[in-house]
């Protein structure tokens, strides 16, 4: 009796932890449009169920009201596309699978607008499952546990769940894909295949840029493993390849009989990012052609954004939402799960892992920075396996401890050159690229000189390039900004042409009741004097000339020099954290070097 309640544990545990954050996501739907009254199960749900969690979730967590519901944005044309569909497989330029949850919501709620809500809370609350099974497969069933609680209360996850999206849906389909194709890898049976086969197709029905990471996972699938598996592996590739097909083909062929397109819901939206990018938007592109013409036209640029959009941004957007719950514990996590991606690359299910994330992330990595496509929901589907990542990153920390303790007792065993060549691999290529991450925006803003068109030296994370000795580290105050600290501050700029060029410099003094003048040098040669303005709705614009006798091809020194530098005690508020001992100038915000006109 008791071996059966202790097998039983993890499956109730986790229908305890879901129940917990089912109730929190509906809290939220409750305060933000309001309790249902119809029909009854609804009713119960939101006027009896949902409030009670008030007293059982942190106190910071507060929830706005929407006066009116969904409009706005894409939810309100998914309740439209919704009440329209006509068939499953119809070609749309949506695609089928969160209408679907939508229209069946519909029906379920009498054909109230909340059904958009309760299908996208419907794939929040998945995801706590997927977690589960993710976690158990990656590593154990209390590992399981772990990222079903952190999923089930995560502030962000929760505060989306109800509010419409299809990305909800999308990150329990990726989290479920990523769990069949790792027991895929791991056992490749037909059975485990023809799950990863469905996983993916449904993924992928859900958001048709799936693709991205199924067909690299059925290569993968194909290509990684000993010699004597090679057979079963091509096997269950093709099973899984099969399978997905069978059910995401017809959705393709619909869109192309009728469209002319397989690819109509991806190629479509081009419009919208060439719209915000301030191109032509009125004719048709694929999105091929679309990230071809990106490439072509700024490769540099480019490759600057792929990488960000892959690596960077996702990444750093993520960890704050459980700080309401255990303060700190975010940034943690954060570390946990840079060590658990390195381990990774060196375990057969963290490869298969790698490409799913990555995969996953491609459709993101060159629209990130274009009108809203930095929303923190695109890159929601990747949450799940960056805590993945992190409890992997518990479990190599505590295999460290372990290994270290056990040296001190027993010193004569030796550390495997192996693992230890490993990790040095990894540490020199994290440190290698993270350099060369930091070193790109140079090459970036230097391409954009030289092809003549606006650019902006800008403060922030990775201007070290730019900016030296004399300023402050970047921080933000509304906009981000450098403070010069020394008499003299020095901006670099990369100019690749002997040419005039008209530059706007966007500062402040810092104490402008003291400070009237700024002198700037280019090139150690006087450039101007500035005469400093105040307001402090506005940050001052100085517009300059560099006369090309004073140009250099290459780097180009912008040096700042104020008529006098305050102590930072005296300076304001503003900088009340700066070192007492620091003597403030000016505050940069950005150097913008305009088009030739």
């Amino acid at each position: 009796m008791l071996r059966r309640v202790g097998s039983a544990t993890p499956l109730i545990l986790l229908l305890l932890i879901a129940t917990y954050g089912t109730l929190l996501r509906f809290e939220v739907f409750v305060d933000r449009y309001g309790a249902l009254e119809r029909p009854l199960w609804a009713r119960v749900l939101t006027h009896e169920l949902a409030p009670a969690m008030k007293p059982l979730r942190p106190s910071p967590y507060r929830w706005y009201h929407v006066d009116q519901p969904y409009l706005g944005g894409d939810p309100i044309n998914y309740l439209k596309f919704a009440r329209e569909m006509k068939s499953f497989y119809q070609a749309h330029v949506r695609e089928p699978v969160f209408l679907a949850l939508t229209r069946v919501f519909l029906w379920l709620l009498s054909d109230q607008d909340a059904a958009v809500s309760f299908a996208s809370a419907t794939g929040s609350i998945l995801t706590i499952f997927a977690a589960y099974l993710l976690g158990t497969v990656m590593l154990s069933r209390a590992a399981g546990i772990a990222m079903a609680a952190i999923v089930a209360v995560e502030y962000d996850l929760i505060s989306w769940s109800v509010d419409g999206w299809r990305d909800d849906v999308f990150m329990a389909t990726v989290t479920f894909s990523a769990w069949a194709l790792v027991r895929c890898r791991r056992d490749l049976s037909i059975k485990n295949a023809a799950v990863a086969g469905i996983t993916t197709a449904i993924a992928c029905l859900t958001r048709i840029t799936a693709l991205s990471f199924v067909l690299p996972a059925f290569a993968w699938l194909l290509v990684e493993g000993s010699s004597d598996t090679r057979r079963r592996r091509s096997t269950a590739a093709a099973i899984a390849f099969a399978v997905c097909a069978l059910i995401v083909g017809p959705y393709l062929v619909s869109c192309a009989i009728t469209t002319g397109d397989p690819f109509y819901a991806i190629d479509y939206h081009t419009g919208y990012y060439r719209y915000g990018e301030g191109l032509p938007s009125d004719k048709p592109m694929s999105a091929l052609s679309y990230v071809s013409s990106k490439v072509q036209r700024r490769p540099v640029a480019a490759l600057d954004t792929a990488i960000t959009g892959l690596f960077a941004q996702p990444f750093t957007t993520k960890w704050t939402g459980l700080d309401g719950w255990v303060p700190g514990i975010g940034r943690m996590l954060a570390w946990l799960s840079i060590a658990g991606l390195a381990r990774w690359m060196f375990v057969p299910e963290g490869r298969m892992m790698l490409v799913i994330l990555f995969g996953s992330l491609v459709p993101y990595a060159l629209t990130w920075n274009v009108a809203g496509g930095g929303e923190w929901r695109f890159t929601m589907h990747a949450y799940p396996l960056y805590l993945a990542a992190s409890i992997s990153g518990v479990a190599v920390s505590a295999r460290a401890v372990g290994m270290l303790w056990k040296r001190q007792w027993r010193s004569t065993d030796p550390i495997s050159k192996r693992l230890v060549a490993r990790w040095v691999t990894a540490i020199i290529a994290i440190v290698g690229v993270s350099a060369a991450y930091k070193a790109l925006p140079w090459f970036v803003v230097r391409e954009g000189i030289a092809a003549r068109t606006d650019v902006s030296v800008e403060t922030g994370g990775r201007d070290g390039t730019f900016f030296g000795a004399g300023w402050s580290g970047p921080y933000a105050d509304g906009p981000t900004f450098r403070v010069s600290r020394a008499e003299q501050a020095v901006v670099r700029i990369p100019l690749t042409e002997r040419r005039p060029y008209q530059i706007v410099l966007r500062l402040d003094p810092v104490a402008p009741d003291r400070q009237r003048r700024a002198v700037v040098l280019l090139n150690h040669q006087l450039l101007a004097t500035l005469i400093l303005t105040w307001n402090p709705d506005r940050v001052g614009s100085y517009p300059l000339v560099l006369p090309p006798d004073k140009v250099r091809v290459g780097m180009n020194e912008l040096t700042i020099v104020p008529d006098t530098l305050v102590p930072a005690t005296s300076a304001g508020e503003r900088y009340a954290n700066q070192d007492p001992d620091d003597h403030l100038g000016v505050r940069l915000w950005y150097v913008r070097v305009m088009a030739p006109s």
